[in-house]
């Protein structure tokens, strides 16, 4: 994008730029808690004007849907799925959303990026489309599951990426993890990042007074997110089967990084998600968004065969 696409906002007094809207990037690997976090943070803050924009990696955005499940939204809640916000891909739309936040009354603008989402770029996405006359990006949170996401952060760049851009480390579901596993959580964080802040959240809770931070940094060039870089994804409405031969093919899947949605079984209608050491199922009345399986890169024919050999679908 450029200026000429996005004509840069006046810079006014200072007073002007201290009434800016904070700007909070909730950042984190697939199934690393970043819903939970949010409707969590939704619930605490009801009393601020709060504006959501939700990114989902699917074309078909899930995290919506769960939000007004739970009947929780912000002032205005925008989706844009399809990759990542970050990407040069989605970069336009996302930029014309927070225009279009720009203009209402909202104090507080928090952002649930993909969870392949590297935000690295965000204070020069800012900057470029003069957006920073508007947002003072307040904080960028990652949040690290200390199981899956410390499991695949040695294989998948996005997740140490996601570290550096941070202000802010959230270890999620600390309230399910052993004291082993939140220690490892914590050296590798520390080893990686070592003056990165670190918080632990037990059930999506964080209190955003007094949030410890770093400053932001600008420490690479381009973002990782690429289409070269983006994994792959199928969704799925029916099963022929019911819930349970599902959910263990998808175990023992090596391939699948992130399960999330409703699926129509011969059993019932459910929501399923991923919490890192099994699935979270909960009956559903109505399926109004389809499961999205989303597969490390060039491996997503190869699930859906599999699935179709059991006679699953």
């Amino acid at each position: 994008f450029s200026r000429k696409v996005f004509p840069p906002f006046p810079r006014d007094s200072a007073q002007e730029q201290a009434m800016r809207k904070e700007l909070i990037i909730l950042s984190g690997f697939l199934g690393s808690g970043k819903t939970t976090l949010l409707r969590r943070l939704l619930e605490a803050n009801r009393d601020r004007r709060i504006a959501v924009l939700l990114n989902d990696f699917g074309d078909v955005p899930v995290d919506g849907a769960i939000l007004r499940r739970a009947g929780v939204e912000g002032g205005v809640l925008v989706e844009i799925g399809g990759g990542s916000v970050f990407c040069a891909c989605l970069r336009e739309p996302f930029v014309k959303a927070l225009t279009g936040m720009a203009e209402r009354d909202e104090d507080m603008v928090i952002v649930e990026a993909s969870g392949m989402s590297d935000p690295a770029t965000i204070g020069r996405m800012l900057t470029l489309s003069g957006l920073d006359a508007v947002y003072a990006h307040a904080a960028t949170l990652c949040l690290f599951d200390p199981v899956k996401s410390l499991k695949l952060a040695r294989v998948l760049e996005v997740i140490p990426r996601q570290l550096a851009a941070a202000t802010v480390a959230v270890i999620t579901k600390a309230d399910v993890a052993s004291p082993e596993e939140l220690e490892a959580a914590r050296a590798y964080i520390r080893e990686k990042e070592p003056d990165l802040p670190v918080l632990e959240s037990r059930n999506g809770l964080v209190s955003l007074a007094g949030l410890p931070r770093r400053e932001a940094r600008q420490l690479f060039a381009f973002g990782l997110n690429t289409p070269e870089t983006r994994p792959d994804s199928f969704t799925l409405e029916t099963v022929r089967t019911g819930l349970d031969p599902l959910l263990d093919a998808l175990r023992g899947a090596e391939d699948v990084l992130r399960v999330k949605g409703c699926v129509r079984a011969a059993d019932g209608m459910w929501f399923v998600s991923d919490t890192g050491r099994d699935f979270e199922v909960e009956a559903t009345p109505e399926t109004p968004v389809p499961l999205t399986v989303i597969c490390m890169k060039g491996t997503a024919p190869n699930v859906r065969r599999m699935l179709q050999t059991a006679g699953i679908v």
